[in-house]
């Protein structure tokens, strides 16, 4: 059972063997306060967030997702750690969600009376990572899942996701890099390059691919990111249905914002949720067989 314990001062949150500090709490929930404020600033001040109509909207459904779904999964890993390490994996999903999320505040959004709000945000997710995830203990989490893991198929579902993003990603700046012409996944946005392009590319489908690799071969670190790339990507496939369809319901004629895409992430949140749970179960299950033997 979890209990205080107290070095050098300090309060620490013990779960078995992992020791989440003060920092890791006092930094991930001013950054679930910044989050709230983000979403309620972006949905009560639309007239202080300059762009066009529906980047306006694509920020508000961003917003929204963030403030109902991403901040409530933060906050309750964090008061679950007692239950065992598999709460320290979403929370490092959540704050994953979040960081990728406030760079597009950042970015995707024109200079306005929130962008104090912004740099906090990715300064306090970037900095909860840092002072969370060194305390994990990895090994402890990887061994809560037992040989019966379907971890290939995990593997495979991340591999999946990286190639369809890739190539969607690929078709839509290879012909602008060729071509003279301003890049037509940027018409109607206001935005000068892709900072999601930027993000996918450059970190998180590498990272995907990292983890099916990891996981494949039953690698400690596989099983910490397999999780919480899980709960990021369920977010995330859910933050763009929601941020399409307020992208155009606010500009309907934009190219930038599509209603067709929103039933397509509604089908891939829930089949993330299903790889989800298969992982929690896996988890869970291991660690039930233990207990009965």
């Amino acid at each position: 059972m979890a209990s205080p314990a107290s070095t050098n001062g300090a309060v620490e949150m013990t779960t078995g063997a992992d020791r989440v500090g003060r920092a890791s709490y006092v930094l991930s929930a001013a950054c679930a306060l910044d989050a709230l404020a983000v979403t309620l600033t972006s949905l009560l001040a639309r007239d202080l967030i300059r762009g066009p109509a529906v980047s306006v909207g694509n920020l508000q459904g961003t917003a929204l997702v963030m403030g109902v779904v991403t901040v409530p999964v933060l906050i309750a890993s964090m008061l679950s750690t007692a239950r065992g390490p598999v709460a320290l994996v979403a929370w490092v999903g959540a704050l994953g969600s979040i960081a990728y999320q406030a760079v597009l505040f950042l970015f995707a959004t024109p200079f306005n009376a929130f962008f104090f709000l912004y740099v906090a945000l990715a300064s306090l997710a970037i900095w909860s990572l840092v002072a969370l995830v060194p305390q994990i203990q990895v090994g402890q989490l990887a061994s809560r899942f037992g040989p019966r893991t379907p971890n290939r198929a995990l593997a495979a579902y991340l591999l999946i996701n990286a190639a369809l993003f890739l190539m969607l990603w690929l078709r839509a700046t290879v012909p602008s890099v060729l071509s003279s012409e301003a890049p037509a996944f940027l018409a109607g946005t206001g935005m000068t390059t892709g900072p999601v392009q930027i993000l996918d590319l450059g970190f998180t489908l590498p990272l995907m691919a990292l983890t099916a690799v990891l996981l494949w071969q039953r690698k400690a670190w596989g099983f910490l990111l397999t999780g919480s790339l899980l709960v990021m990507l369920a977010i995330e496939t859910l933050s763009i249905a929601v941020d399409q369809w307020l992208g155009h319901a606010a500009d309907p004629a934009s190219p930038a914002a599509s209603a067709e895409i929103v039933p397509v992430m509604l089908v891939l949140t829930a089949i993330g949720l299903v790889a989800l749970s298969v992982y929690l179960r896996a988890a869970s299950g291991h660690r039930a067989d233990e207990s009965g033997a």
